[in-house]
């Protein structure tokens, strides 16, 4: 009979052994003719290799070519089937045939695939008795599945991740192009070979028999195949951007959204197609098992935080209704006094004299490469309180050459503090965390004047799923903080204008423990300036507002301190804050980037504004060197060569004007005029002025002598104010 595998092919139709084959020209040898001829003995043979002993048996065979020359082989038999799939298979083809002519498509195109050698098939009247599908064998390789595991589990960094995603992006967009859909695209049959620590290469695309040949590829047929990818939402997200290479379209999206729906729900009715199949499953080893969603952690350093692995939507799914619940009543129970509280601060912002000496920090990052330069940048900002953190899924060199740097930092003058950052390990393995805990006050607890505990704990990037899993973070706080007297300490470091999530961590606390001050990383960067409003609240009155919240807490002292803030900065890409941890394509919405010279201007004002309410005790800058928030831009390999932004000098000039002096009162003019007044440590009066929202004429509602730019240079007296902060010197009031 005529079956479809010798149907218009542009192979030579062969019989061997009785059975019916397809042999690539490229490998007509009378070596792989005679294994061809005998497949079934060769492959069932004690001597084969066995690479997968499943339902489709997969060998590997050793032959030698004519010219001596070895060539080893994969077969992949496939298992019998009923009458209904040999009457489909005769007129569509086997999965021998269709993994044979798609593979040679692919191998034609330059697209990766093992190079196809043959397909051979064995026929009685209607029924197929045997079919098996002869590829070149490819040593070495692993899987895009293998790889993500040993990623989320062992090495979770981000650029490596983003590193493998491209990789196979290309290829399948590469794939797609040459007109194959795959149709069971599922990440253990994208082979590919690691090339070095975070470089890959060769994906090969396997288990070809579902595939179909097209001219062109529709968006459904496309989203059909992405669909089988299994990646955390987010990624999922930049994988389809690396594919399009540009934003995927609404259409793509429905189907995707579509298949992914229904191969979700086949995947769940397995156990009740396939009973006996799955009953003898093994459990999932640990290390070659994905993990659990909330247990995936990784981390970028270009741009120095963790990464949402998952999209807002998959996220909330995650959450409990307890936490939420707890969260609740936190706010049910707090809300009345935290508000009173709130108004009284609020009506005495500005309002009393403030000393801003030591007010003023600044966080670092020490790398080996750049420390010793990095502290002679430092050093000329005299000696102001310096932040390092410490960082649980660091290596334990990395973290010793951190302890260093910071007793060095301590020795030269620089009040010290140190953050304890917790990773999803932290969470998992409580005995690990109380080590690293240990471990770090041996080493610079003696020297540290404050500790601040847990890194932006309502944000589960960073580790903490609920808010109860900072009491275990704190858990060696507490037994620990009695053989270090001297250090103080801050928490619990929740990030945003997010004070339900405050309110409720607060009220988790024990009632034997007591912050000595209230930490916060307060971001205003998405309202632009820092004077801008969301809602009734502008900086100063969300300083107000945590302010009143550390007032009504039994569990932290009455005192602020903002332990992380600044403005990410445009053009930096995956360095960003905001732009990590992919740049995607097209024009960006909402982003808060900023140029260099407003995130120095909007810092020195956010400084000022911190300080003067009265609210703040201390602010510290997030960090000195980052390519994408830093006052140093650190891009060049050489820190030699890094470069000073308009945010090192401003802020240089503004701790010589302002670090001695002291605050005395703001007047704010109707146009928007703002004038700080100050009174230095000889006893002369200077101001601090700029305009906000808009330029406003300059009318100093006092008489002043020279006048000088942010850069510390005497200019003309000007015509207007702008949002660049002025220096008034000889100030009469």
């Amino acid at each position: 009979m005529n079956h479809a595998v010798f149907q218009n092919q542009p192979w030579p139709t062969l019989v061997l052994g009785g059975a019916r084959v397809l042999l690539l020209p490229e490998f007509d040898d009378p070596a792989v003719r005679a294994l061809l001829a005998d497949i079934e003995l060769r492959a069932a043979a004690p001597a084969a290799n066995v690479l997968h002993a499943g339902r489709n048996r997969t060998v590997q065979l050793e032959v030698t070519l004519a010219a001596g020359r070895p060539l080893a082989v994969v077969v992949k038999s496939f298992g019998a089937q009923g009458r209904l799939k040999d009457w489909n298979d005769a007129r569509r083809g086997t999965k021998a045939e269709r993994s044979f002519r798609v593979a040679a498509r692919l191998h034609a195109a330059g697209v990766g695939t093992p190079a196809p050698v043959a397909c051979i098939e064995r026929w009685s009247g209607r029924r197929l008795l045997a079919s098996h599908f002869v590829s070149v064998f490819a040593p070495g390789l692993t899987c895009f599945r293998d790889e993500l595991i040993r990623l989320y589990r062992a090495d979770p960094v981000c650029s490596k991740l983003i590193g493998l995603l491209q990789t196979v992006a290309d290829a399948v967009r590469a794939m797609h192009r040459a007109g194959v859909q795959h149709n069971d695209l599922g990440n253990q049959n994208i082979m590919l070979r690691r090339t070095g620590d975070a470089t890959w290469a060769d994906v090969q695309f396997v288990d070809l028999n579902r595939a179909r040949l097209r001219a062109a590829l529709s968006l459904r047929d496309v989203a059909r195949d992405l669909s089988r990818i299994t990646l955390p939402s987010d990624f999922l997200r930049v994988f389809f951007e690396m594919y399009f290479e540009a934003p995927p379209p609404a259409e793509f999206l429905r189907w995707e959204r579509h298949y992914r729906r229904r191969f979700a729900g086949h995947t769940l009715t397995r156990r009740w197609r396939h009973p006996l199949r799955e009953r003898g499953a093994p459990a999932g080893d640990p290390a070659t098992t994905y993990p659990d969603p909330k247990d995936i952690w990784i981390w970028d350093e270009r741009s120095a935080q963790a990464i949402s692995t998952l999209v807002s939507r998959d996220r909330n799914k995650l959450h409990t209704a307890a936490n939420s619940m707890h969260i609740a009543g936190a706010v049910a129970g707090g809300a009345l006094p935290v508000w009173n509280q709130y108004r009284a601060l609020r009506d005495r912002l500005y309002a009393a004299p403030v000393d801003f000496a030591g007010c003023f920090g600044l966080a670092v990052e020490p790398r080996p490469a750049s420390f010793a330069l990095e502290s002679r940048w430092l050093a000329d900002l005299g000696k102001i309180p310096v932040l390092v953190r410490f960082y649980h899924h660091a290596a334990p060199e990395q973290r010793a050459f951190a302890a260093l740097a910071a007793r060095q930092l301590a020795a030269a003058g620089h009040p010290l503090a140190i953050a304890l950052v917790q990773d999803r390990r932290a969470v998992l393995e409580p005995a690990r965390w109380r080590d690293f805990v240990a471990q770090t006050l041996d080493q610079v607890g003696a020297v540290a004047e404050w500790a601040e505990v847990g890194h932006a704990i309502n944000r589960v990037k960073w580790g903490l799923w609920e808010l109860r899993d900072y009491l275990q973070l704190l858990a060696p706080v507490q037994e620990l903080r009695g053989k270090f007297p001297q250090v103080r300490w801050m928490g619990p470091a929740v990030i945003d204008f997010e004070y339900h999530q405050l309110l409720a961590v607060l009220k988790l606390l024990p009632p034997d423990f007591r912050f000595d001050a209230l930490s916060h990383h307060l971001y205003v960067d998405r309202r632009g300036a820092p004077e801008n409003y969301q809602g009734k609240f502008s900086a100063a009155e969300k300083f107000a507002l945590a302010r009143a919240i550390a007032a009504c807490s039994p569990a932290v002292a009455p005192r602020l301190i903002i332990s992380e803030t600044n403005w990410p900065l445009a053009g930096t890409g995956v360095w960003s804050p905001v732009g990590s941890p992919y740049e995607s394509p097209g024009p960006r919405c909402n982003d808060p980037s900023v140029s260099e010279q407003d995130y120095a201007d909007y810092m020195l004002r956010y400084l000022v504004i911190a300080l003067a309410s009265g609210m703040v005790e201390r602010v510290y800058w997030w960090r000195l060197a980052a390519r994408g928030f830093g006052l140093l831009d650190d891009t060049a390999a050489d820190p030699a060569a890094w470069r000073l932004r308009p945010a090192y000098h401003q802020f240089r000039v503004f701790l010589r004007r302002c670090e001695t002096a002291t605050f005395l009162e703001r007047r704010v003019q109707p146009d928007g005029a703002r004038y700080f007044l100050f009174r230095a440590a000889d006893g002369a009066c200077f101001a601090f002025a700029y305009a906000h929202p808009a330029p406003a004429a300059f009318h100093p509602p006092f008489t002043c002598g020279e006048v000088r730019d942010a850069l510390d240079q005497p200019i003309p007296r000007p015509a207007q104010l702008t949002g660049s902060p002025l220096y008034l010197l000889e100030v009469v009031r």
